[in-house]
């Protein structure tokens, strides 16, 4: 297989690849400037025209024309081969030149252009002309194309026809009859222009064959493409009186040909590397953006493979590819990054390789390589991107204008229950709750008009509880410059533990300024009687006296100790993680009631529980302390000798419930607010509702809640919700 392609061919004469042939050729073949001076004539010329090869050198080829050639075909002659550009492309040009004895010879040449040192130069080769009786000629052409495939007519001087073929009628929808006495005008389609017509007289009537593509109109109406030649047949005086037109029907393969050269076209401007190998891996075809990364003029690249161009690695790993595809025959698509030593380039390259058949019969490989470089480049850049995201705390998610999820972070997707790490196929009201959703809607569609939004708000978790965040939403540009906004990305930041801890210090400064304020100056103004009994200025002596004021310094002593106590817990609670995790409450509840009976031997204590593990709630490591504040709270506080509790535990579907019910006096409505709301702050400065104030913050961050009650005929009866581990094990 040769590995020459049509444009690496030698071109000069002096190569030696054509030299034989052309110096052999007993047809003249001259080479001429593109001012028509002759630069090559072969050796035939002296045996055909006489002249020395070395005499013509330099000589107009014009000046080889007889005398006698009429003046306008003269003219034309002269226009023509004085600028032999023109003559290119033009098919069989009739010729005729004075040999040096005087004598007129009549050639039919064809030119076509090529570069010779860097110069363009115009070479032809003349045949000369049969000699032979015309009349018999034209009666034989006549019997001939009666049976030819292709349009025959025949028109007077004037172009009137005066004979079609049958395959005229068949090519063009007209009858003979139809035709002859017309002029070819009946097959005008308005698609040639002016100038087409007039240079195609003008040779014609010259003497000179036309030979062009027309585009001309069936008798129906439809258009085709057809090759046509038209002849002058001239008369025994040498004048031209009659001509003969051949069409060739080359609408299907215009057509073909069109579509070849748009995919041609296409090729061309692709910047990716297209290229065809043969089974051997030498390259057949290449596109020039494979010349371009190579660094490499595309005609050293013919016939040679990858390893001629790039990194012997790269080269080894496509060629493998290669021949897996040829034994497959199978698409194969890999990817390689290689370098390219000559341009000093280097890419990466996904390509897509298939195999390739001429004529049904395995040949080769096709492949286009397209170079995503910057793609990868770009996907780094956005893994980096994502792992950054995903590694945030805050909740980070993104919708597109219709509120379809774009992506959403770990930390999102977890806070929500997805456990789909792709989230495209939800929405916004997938996800938000239907209380929730209005809002989250309005503030979103702002976002969509270009604003940047910023507000706090508090949302409710199933295992977490009621959680505060700061929510921004900022507009998501479009790609591409001058698009609408995108879509919107919401960044949630937890701030409960901050929030809380804040809330916290603020309540424990005022409990402490309160009640260290009351318990000191108790305890001043009693230490103060002591003092007064020691220095002698108060009546009596008696011991007993000092008991009193002594025993309320006590007391007051213990009450700050609680009260320092239960902050510290409280601190403890809003400093420790919001980590739930499978609590058996029937059994915690067991565990407290026997320990607070014997507490508190003089009350009656009572518990209704489930079996072991049929009552498992989730919720965090301090339950435990809320639900003993609760009884401690309901016996502490108790007005009778001997007070009673029961504490019952039940579950539903997906909660836990725990209630304590006792008949004391029962929660006065700022202990019940801290309970249930955590918002009384006023009843804090007691350490009963401080308590009761860990018992709550204990419920949000099981997620759970707490209401308060009545009970009949008297006392309280305290509901805790909690939910219930298994449920959410199961279905999150």
């Amino acid at each position: 297989m040769s590995r020459h392609t049509p444009d690496d061919r030698p071109d000069s004469f002096d190569d030696g690849f054509l030299a034989s042939f052309v110096e052999g050729s007993s047809d003249p073949v001259i080479s001429l400037d593109d001012g028509g001076t002759v630069v090559y004539a072969n050796p035939a010329v002296e045996s055909v025209l006489g002249y020395v090869a070395d005499d013509l050198l330099g000589r107009r080829i014009t000046s080889l024309i007889p005398d006698e050639t009429a003046e306008r075909r003269a003219r034309s002659l002269h226009a023509r081969l004085e600028n032999p550009e023109r003559l290119v492309g033009a098919g069989d040009v009739t010729i005729p030149l004075a040999s040096d004895d005087g004598a007129v010879h009549s050639f039919s040449a064809r030119f076509h252009d090529h570069e010779v040192d860097g110069e363009r130069v115009y070479t032809g080769t003349f045949r000369e002309h049969a000699e032979g009786d015309r009349r018999r000629t034209f009666r034989t052409f006549r019997n001939l194309v009666e049976q030819a495939g292709h349009a025959i007519y025949v028109t007077d001087a004037d172009g009137t026809i005066e004979y079609v073929n049958p395959a005229f009628t068949e090519h063009t929808g007209y009858e003979a009859d139809e035709a002859i006495g017309e002029t070819p005008a009946i097959l005008n389609s308005a698609r040639m222009s002016d100038d087409y017509f007039e240079s195609l007289w003008e040779t014609i009537r010259a003497g000179e064959v036309w030979e062009e593509e027309i585009v001309d109109r069936r008798k129906d109406g439809e258009l085709y493409h057809a090759h046509q030649t038209i002849a002058p047949v001239l008369d025994e005086a040498g004048t031209v009186s009659r001509f003969v037109a051949i069409q060739t029907d080359i609408t299907e393969r215009k057509a073909a040909v069109g579509q070849l050269e748009r995919y041609r076209a296409i090729v061309e401007q692709l910047e990716e590397p297209i290229l065809l190998q043969n089974l051997e891996g030498e390259f057949e075809l290449l596109n020039e953006a494979v010349s371009e990364f190579a660094g490499v003029p595309r005609e050293e690249l013919y016939g040679n493979d990858e390893f001629a161009f790039m990194d012997p690695e790269t080269a080894t790993t496509i060629d493998e590819r290669r021949k897996d595809v040829l034994e497959t025959e199978e698409t194969a698509e890999y990817e390689v990054s290689p370098t390219f030593e000559r341009s000093g380039r280097g890419a990466t390259f996904s390509t897509r390789r298939y195999p390739y058949y001429d004529d049904g019969e395995l040949t080769g490989t096709f492949a286009i390589c397209r170079d995503v470089t910057d793609i990868k480049a770009r996907e780094r850049e956005l893994e980096q991107f994502k792992h950054a995201i995903d590694g945030a705390t805050d909740l980070i998610a993104a919708v597109d204008r219709d509120g379809h999820f774009l992506f959403a972070n770990r930390q999102y997707r977890t806070y929500h229950g997805i456990e789909e790490t792709d989230v495209s196929g939800l929405t916004v009201g997938d996800v938000v709750d239907d209380e929730q959703y209005p809002d989250v809607k309005r503030h979103v569609d702002r976002a969509l008009r270009g604003h940047s939004i910023e507000y706090r708000t508090t949302r409710t978790h199933p295992d977490r509880g009621t959680r505060t965040f700061d929510v921004r939403y900022y507009p998501l540009e479009g790609s591409e410059e001058g698009d609408d906004t995108a879509g919107v990305v919401g960044v949630l930041r937890d701030v409960t533990d901050s929030e809380n801890r804040s809330r916290q210090l603020r309540v424990v400064d005022r409990v402490l300024q309160h009640n260290l304020r009351n318990a000191l100056t108790v305890i001043r103004g009693r230490a103060k009687q002591l003092l007064d009994r020691e220095a002698g200025t108060t009546t009596g002596t008696d011991v007993a006296d000092l008991a009193e004021p002594a025993s309320a310094i006590v007391s007051r002593a213990d009450d700050l100790l609680t009260t320092s106590e239960k902050a510290h817990h409280i601190t403890e609670v809003l400093s420790d993680p919001a980590d739930t995790e499978p609590v058996d409450v029937g059994e915690t509840v067991d565990q407290l009631v026997a320990a607070t009976t014997a507490e508190f031997p003089a009350a009656t204590v009572s518990a209704s529980t489930p079996a072991e593990g049929e009552a498992v709630a989730s919720a965090t490591e301090w339950i435990d302390r809320a639900i003993e504040e609760l009884l401690h709270n309901a016996l502490v506080h108790h007005d009778r000798d001997r007070p009673s509790v029961e504490v019952s535990v039940e579950t539903t579907a997906e909660t836990v419930v725990i209630e304590v019910t006792d008949d004391g006096p029962g929660l006065d409505g700022m202990n019940r607010d801290v309970l249930e709301t955590g918002r009384a702050v006023d009843a804090l400065y007691h350490g009963s509702g401080l308590g009761l104030w860990l018992v709550y913050w204990v419920l949000q961050q099981s997620g759970g809640s707490a209401t308060v009650a009545d009970a009949d005929p008297r006392g309280t009866v305290v509901t805790v919700t909690l939910p219930r581990r298994d449920v959410r094990a199961d279905g999150s």
